[in-house]
């Protein structure tokens, strides 16, 4: 059993076979944070997640890589005249960019966390990696693939690349004959695009060069640098939407692979679109929503992610108010029937399967974390082939649908059969016990919290000890202020304690680590 993707590159759904033995390196465009991010994204996020948590569920360790755009994102909606939305959002808002891209971040990762989707390893910030860029524009022009001109601009050349267009499924004539808008005057060649741009005066964001003076990235650049940086010259896999396929993704390829010798990543996972009415969800069409204004609605986030679940991560999904409440009452119809098998025993074989907690990456997460939920909550997680090596003693009519679950998940993330085999197992003539735990084990892949069905909502707010309370009051004022590095150091504490901080849409609680 071994999981399978549609990779966008080749057209054709692929065996994951990692290029490291029992290692998976892969790679996520992440968040422009100038703005909050909505439901649309999260959605490409999830993608990620449910691929990351299948290959977790055979077993294999996974380095995870999702980068923060703080700066040079000049292609994005509702900014057609070539501004950084970074400098805009922060004159908007009487901020400096650094304040703009702190306080988004901060949403971001406890928007996830919302969510249940396993913070990344490594969070890389493309301010933090100015270097890596320059240098790889600075390989990529003297290998002849790239050139200057007087205005400090720095532009690849995509006639050097024989493969350009290929991810996209265009050509280069194709490219250039539906070039819209005005042409840069000192392009050599409409199609090529930019590594480096000159800054004009009164730029806020801006770093010399030993080249071509004072200027900034260009989005492509960020993400090949920082994924060389971190995951090699090649590595597994890079998920996104599936509006990074052209440019973005296709000009990924074109620069890193000059330098490091082939095409970055083996396999190449593109999300559909979130639609609402009909539409793409977007920031400027003013229709999309945050995951926080379903608790102002009175709904779980979870059901969003149950809902995403509904559908395959290749179709459009239909996003309303109706398929929103659908999926919050089939997520807690799942767990009402799940409550009434009873609590799982403490020993024994049917004791429940380890649970996989997400957490919160914190408000501004440095570093490359450590262990399976890296810089989440769930370190303690130890990978096991749970696919192919159940722990229980599964009867054989319960290792058929186990295995059955294995399947769907296997062929490109068939989530929308392996929703329908939960409700196949709650009904199926096993005993509790078993149906319980095949449930509890599927959850490692859907992310659904299931283990925490036997926690009473309804009993009253556990005494918090007096450390906690005071940890947990001083980490409240530490985020008002911004103070993320005081922030983390208190989760910490309260980790070594025996609390657990979840970031959420209503604000930060603690409770026990279970």
């Amino acid at each position: 059993m071994m999981l399978h993707l549609r990779d966008t590159l080749t057209r054709r759904i692929q065996p994951v076979e990692p290029l490291e033995s029992g290692r998976i390196r892969m790679y996520t465009c992440g968040p422009t944070v100038y703005r909050f991010a909505h439901v649309g994204n999260l959605r490409s996020f999830l993608l990620a997640d449910l691929i990351r948590r299948v290959l977790l569920y055979h077993g294999l360790e996974v380095l995870h890589v999702k980068n923060v755009t703080d700066v040079g994102h000049l292609r994005d909606e509702g900014f057609d005249r070539g501004q950084d939305p970074m400098l805009v959002q922060a004159g908007l808002e009487s901020k400096t960019p650094e304040e703009i891209a702190a306080a988004y971040e901060a949403a971001f990762h406890a928007d996830e966390a919302a969510v249940n989707i396993l913070p990344a390893h490594v969070f890389p910030r493309a301010t933090e990696h100015i270097p890596e860029m320059l240098r790889l524009a600075e390989a990529l022009e003297d290998a002849g693939h790239a050139y200057a001109t007087p205005e400090g601009n720095v532009y690849y050349s995509v006639g050097t690349f024989p493969g350009y267009g290929r991810l996209s499924g265009n050509s280069l004539a194709e490219l250039r004959a539906g070039h819209r808008g005005e042409v840069e005057p000192d392009k050599r060649d409409p199609a090529d695009f930019a590594l480096w741009k000159g800054a004009r005066e009164g730029r806020l964001l801006k770093w010399p060069t030993r080249r071509w003076g004072v200027g900034f990235p260009g989005w492509h650049l960020e993400c090949s640098a920082m994924a060389t940086r971190y995951l090699g010259p090649q590595f597994d896999i890079h998920t996104g939407g599936i509006d990074n396929v052209f440019p973005h993704h296709e000009d990924e390829i074109a620069q890193s692979a000059p330098i490091g010798g082939s095409i970055p990543a083996r396999h190449w996972v593109h999300g559909e679109f979130l639609l609402s009415d009909g539409h793409k969800m977007a920031k400027s069409a003013g229709n999309f929503q945050r995951v926080t204004e379903l608790v102002d609605r009175g709904l779980d986030p979870l059901a969003f992610r149950y809902l995403t679940l509904t559908s395959k991560y290749g179709r459009k999904l239909e996003y309303s108010d109706r398929s929103l409440r659908a999926a919050a009452a089939a997520l807690e119809s799942l767990r009402g029937r799940l409550r009434v098998l009873g609590a799982p025993p403490d020993s024994g074989p049917w004791v429940a399967p380890s649970a996989l907690v997400a957490g919160s990456a914190g408000d501004r997460p440095s570093g490359i974390a450590a262990g399976t939920a890296g810089h989440g909550d769930g370190a303690g997680y130890v990978p096991h082939d749970r696919a192919g090596d159940p722990t229980a003693p599964l009867s054989a009519a319960g290792r058929a649908l186990h295995d059955r679950f294995v399947a769907a998940i296997d062929d490109d993330l068939d989530m929308p059969v392996a929703l329908a085999l939960l409700r196949e197992i709650l009904r199926a003539p096993l005993p509790a016990d078993e149906r319980r735990w095949l449930i509890l084990d599927a959850d490692l892949v859907l992310g659904l919290d299931l283990h925490r069905v036997w926690e009473d909502a309804h009993d009253a707010p556990v005494d918090l000890p007096e450390a906690v309370s005071k940890l947990r009051a001083e980490r409240a004022a530490a985020r008002l202020e911004r103070d993320f590095v005081r922030s983390d150091a208190i989760r910490e504490e309260l980790a070594g304690l025996g609390w657990e901080v979840v970031d959420g849409a209503e604000g930060s609680t603690v409770r026990r680590r279970v």
